[in-house]
Protein backbone atom coordinates (compact mmCIF):
# COMPACT_ATOMS: atom_id res chain seq x y z
CA UNK A 1 0.00 0.00 0.00
CA UNK A 2 1.31 3.48 -0.87
CA UNK A 3 0.94 5.80 2.20
CA UNK A 4 -1.28 8.89 2.07
CA UNK A 5 0.70 12.02 1.30
CA UNK A 6 3.33 10.32 -0.89
CA UNK A 7 4.37 12.46 -3.86
CA UNK A 8 4.21 10.70 -7.18
CA UNK A 9 5.69 11.87 -10.45
CA UNK A 10 4.01 11.17 -13.77
CA UNK A 11 5.89 11.11 -17.10
CA UNK A 12 5.28 14.84 -17.86
CA UNK A 13 7.06 15.84 -14.67
CA UNK A 14 4.00 16.81 -12.65
CA UNK A 15 3.85 15.81 -9.01
CA UNK A 16 0.65 14.91 -7.20
CA UNK A 17 -0.20 13.72 -3.70
CA UNK A 18 -2.22 10.57 -3.16
CA UNK A 19 -5.74 10.97 -1.81
CA UNK A 20 -6.81 9.31 1.48
CA UNK A 21 -7.95 6.26 -0.50
CA UNK A 22 -4.87 4.16 -1.12
CA UNK A 23 -4.11 2.66 -4.50
CA UNK A 24 -4.68 -0.81 -3.07
CA UNK A 25 -7.99 0.19 -1.48
CA UNK A 26 -9.17 1.88 -4.66
CA UNK A 27 -8.36 -1.15 -6.81
CA UNK A 28 -10.32 -3.33 -4.41
CA UNK A 29 -13.23 -0.92 -4.47
CA UNK A 30 -13.31 -1.05 -8.26
CA UNK A 31 -13.31 -4.88 -8.32
CA UNK A 32 -16.83 -6.33 -8.61
CA UNK A 33 -17.83 -8.86 -5.97
CA UNK A 34 -17.55 -12.46 -7.20
CA UNK A 35 -20.82 -14.02 -8.33
CA UNK A 36 -22.33 -16.72 -6.17
CA UNK A 37 -24.18 -19.75 -7.57
CA UNK A 38 -27.34 -18.36 -5.96
CA UNK A 39 -27.00 -15.20 -8.07
CA UNK A 40 -27.28 -17.23 -11.27
CA UNK A 41 -30.30 -19.13 -9.91
CA UNK A 42 -32.06 -15.93 -8.89
CA UNK A 43 -31.32 -14.35 -12.26
CA UNK A 44 -32.73 -17.29 -14.18
CA UNK A 45 -35.64 -18.41 -12.01
CA UNK A 46 -36.35 -15.44 -9.75
CA UNK A 47 -36.09 -14.76 -6.03
CA UNK A 48 -39.11 -16.91 -5.18
CA UNK A 49 -37.46 -20.01 -6.67
CA UNK A 50 -34.38 -19.31 -4.56
CA UNK A 51 -36.52 -19.08 -1.43
CA UNK A 52 -38.40 -22.28 -2.23
CA UNK A 53 -35.12 -24.15 -2.82
CA UNK A 54 -33.33 -22.90 0.28
CA UNK A 55 -35.60 -21.37 2.87
CA UNK A 56 -38.82 -23.29 3.52
CA UNK A 57 -39.77 -26.33 5.58
CA UNK A 58 -40.16 -28.31 2.32
CA UNK A 59 -36.93 -27.22 0.60
CA UNK A 60 -35.40 -30.71 0.48
CA UNK A 61 -38.28 -32.30 -1.37
CA UNK A 62 -38.71 -29.13 -3.44
CA UNK A 63 -35.16 -29.54 -4.74
CA UNK A 64 -35.85 -33.12 -5.79
CA UNK A 65 -39.02 -32.08 -7.57
CA UNK A 66 -37.31 -29.05 -9.13
CA UNK A 67 -34.56 -31.21 -10.64
CA UNK A 68 -36.98 -33.88 -11.81
CA UNK A 69 -39.31 -31.37 -13.47
CA UNK A 70 -36.54 -29.65 -15.37
CA UNK A 71 -34.99 -32.97 -16.36
CA UNK A 72 -38.07 -34.73 -17.67
CA UNK A 73 -40.17 -31.75 -18.74
CA UNK A 74 -38.13 -30.85 -21.79
CA UNK A 75 -37.26 -34.46 -22.54
CA UNK A 76 -40.93 -35.43 -22.80
CA UNK A 77 -41.69 -32.37 -24.92
CA UNK A 78 -38.95 -33.53 -27.30
CA UNK A 79 -40.45 -37.04 -27.38
CA UNK A 80 -43.89 -35.74 -28.24
CA UNK A 81 -42.62 -33.33 -30.89
CA UNK A 82 -40.07 -35.63 -32.52
CA UNK A 83 -41.56 -39.09 -32.01
CA UNK A 84 -45.21 -38.51 -31.11
CA UNK A 85 -44.71 -40.46 -27.87
CA UNK A 86 -46.26 -39.52 -24.52
CA UNK A 87 -44.66 -40.06 -21.13
CA UNK A 88 -46.71 -43.20 -20.27
CA UNK A 89 -46.01 -44.64 -23.74
CA UNK A 90 -42.28 -44.11 -23.32
CA UNK A 91 -42.39 -45.65 -19.84
CA UNK A 92 -44.06 -48.78 -21.17
CA UNK A 93 -41.61 -49.15 -24.05
CA UNK A 94 -38.61 -48.57 -21.81
CA UNK A 95 -39.84 -51.09 -19.21
CA UNK A 96 -40.39 -53.66 -21.97
CA UNK A 97 -36.89 -53.00 -23.30
CA UNK A 98 -35.58 -54.09 -19.90
CA UNK A 99 -37.94 -57.02 -19.42
CA UNK A 100 -40.21 -58.47 -22.09
CA UNK A 101 -43.63 -59.88 -21.34
CA UNK A 102 -44.68 -57.54 -18.52
CA UNK A 103 -48.37 -57.07 -17.82
CA UNK A 104 -49.81 -53.56 -17.47
CA UNK A 105 -50.08 -53.83 -13.67
CA UNK A 106 -46.36 -54.57 -13.40
CA UNK A 107 -45.59 -51.37 -15.32
CA UNK A 108 -47.81 -49.47 -12.85
CA UNK A 109 -46.00 -51.08 -9.91
CA UNK A 110 -42.52 -50.24 -11.16
CA UNK A 111 -43.30 -46.64 -12.20
CA UNK A 112 -45.97 -45.44 -9.81
CA UNK A 113 -48.08 -44.21 -12.74
CA UNK A 114 -51.86 -44.66 -12.39
CA UNK A 115 -53.49 -47.65 -14.05
CA UNK A 116 -55.77 -45.57 -16.29
CA UNK A 117 -52.78 -43.70 -17.77
CA UNK A 118 -51.00 -46.98 -18.50
CA UNK A 119 -54.15 -48.55 -19.97
CA UNK A 120 -54.62 -45.64 -22.41
CA UNK A 121 -50.95 -45.76 -23.38
CA UNK A 122 -51.14 -49.52 -24.01
CA UNK A 123 -54.07 -49.02 -26.42
CA UNK A 124 -52.18 -46.26 -28.25
CA UNK A 125 -49.05 -48.40 -28.60
CA UNK A 126 -51.14 -51.34 -29.83
CA UNK A 127 -52.81 -49.14 -32.45
CA UNK A 128 -49.41 -47.93 -33.64
CA UNK A 129 -48.12 -51.52 -33.74
CA UNK A 130 -45.29 -50.69 -31.37
CA UNK A 131 -46.32 -53.46 -28.98
CA UNK A 132 -48.51 -56.54 -29.15
CA UNK A 133 -50.34 -58.66 -26.61
CA UNK A 134 -49.90 -62.33 -25.82
CA UNK A 135 -51.37 -64.64 -23.16
CA UNK A 136 -49.55 -64.20 -19.87
CA UNK A 137 -47.94 -67.36 -18.49
CA UNK A 138 -48.14 -65.80 -15.00
CA UNK A 139 -51.80 -64.75 -14.99
CA UNK A 140 -54.47 -66.27 -17.23
CA UNK A 141 -56.66 -63.18 -16.85
CA UNK A 142 -53.92 -60.76 -18.00
CA UNK A 143 -52.09 -60.18 -21.25
CA UNK A 144 -48.34 -59.89 -21.58
CA UNK A 145 -46.99 -56.88 -23.47
CA UNK A 146 -44.27 -57.49 -26.05
CA UNK A 147 -42.46 -54.91 -28.16
CA UNK A 148 -42.58 -55.28 -31.91
CA UNK A 149 -39.59 -54.61 -34.15
CA UNK A 150 -40.99 -51.10 -34.74
CA UNK A 151 -41.13 -50.55 -31.00
CA UNK A 152 -37.55 -51.70 -30.53
CA UNK A 153 -36.33 -49.39 -33.28
CA UNK A 154 -38.20 -46.46 -31.75
CA UNK A 155 -36.91 -46.98 -28.20
CA UNK A 156 -33.37 -47.21 -29.60
CA UNK A 157 -33.83 -43.70 -30.98
CA UNK A 158 -35.44 -42.31 -27.84
CA UNK A 159 -33.06 -43.52 -25.11
CA UNK A 160 -30.12 -41.33 -26.29
CA UNK A 161 -32.28 -38.23 -25.67
CA UNK A 162 -32.42 -39.14 -21.97
CA UNK A 163 -28.81 -40.30 -21.84
CA UNK A 164 -27.62 -36.93 -23.16
CA UNK A 165 -29.71 -34.98 -20.64
CA UNK A 166 -28.55 -37.25 -17.81
CA UNK A 167 -24.88 -36.71 -18.74
CA UNK A 168 -25.35 -32.94 -18.88
CA UNK A 169 -27.09 -32.87 -15.52
CA UNK A 170 -24.45 -35.02 -13.80
CA UNK A 171 -21.58 -33.02 -15.33
CA UNK A 172 -21.96 -30.60 -12.38
CA UNK A 173 -20.59 -33.38 -10.13
CA UNK A 174 -17.15 -34.96 -10.18
CA UNK A 175 -16.79 -38.76 -10.23
CA UNK A 176 -16.78 -39.09 -6.43
CA UNK A 177 -19.79 -36.83 -6.03
CA UNK A 178 -21.67 -38.83 -8.65
CA UNK A 179 -21.02 -42.02 -6.66
CA UNK A 180 -22.23 -40.31 -3.48
CA UNK A 181 -25.28 -38.95 -5.31
CA UNK A 182 -26.29 -42.41 -6.55
CA UNK A 183 -25.64 -43.98 -3.15
CA UNK A 184 -27.78 -41.38 -1.34
CA UNK A 185 -30.58 -41.66 -3.87
CA UNK A 186 -30.67 -45.42 -3.39
CA UNK A 187 -30.66 -44.95 0.38
CA UNK A 188 -33.76 -42.77 0.08
CA UNK A 189 -35.37 -45.33 -2.23
CA UNK A 190 -34.52 -48.17 0.16
CA UNK A 191 -36.38 -46.27 2.88
CA UNK A 192 -39.40 -45.68 0.67
CA UNK A 193 -41.58 -48.57 1.94
CA UNK A 194 -41.43 -47.26 5.52
CA UNK A 195 -42.79 -43.77 4.85
CA UNK A 196 -45.13 -44.75 2.01
CA UNK A 197 -46.70 -47.58 4.01
CA UNK A 198 -47.02 -45.28 7.04
CA UNK A 199 -49.27 -42.93 5.02
CA UNK A 200 -51.82 -45.62 4.12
Amino acid sequence: MVPYGTKCKVPNGTFFVLSPVSMTDQSLADTPAPRRPDDDLAERFGDLALKMLNDTELSDVWRLNFLANFFVGKAYRILEARFGISRPEFVILYCLSQRAGLVAQEVCDVTGLPKNSISRAVLSLLNRQLIERAPSPKDGRAKSLIMTDNGRRLIAEIVPVFETRQSRMLAALDAGEQRDFRRLLMKLIDGLPEWVDAER
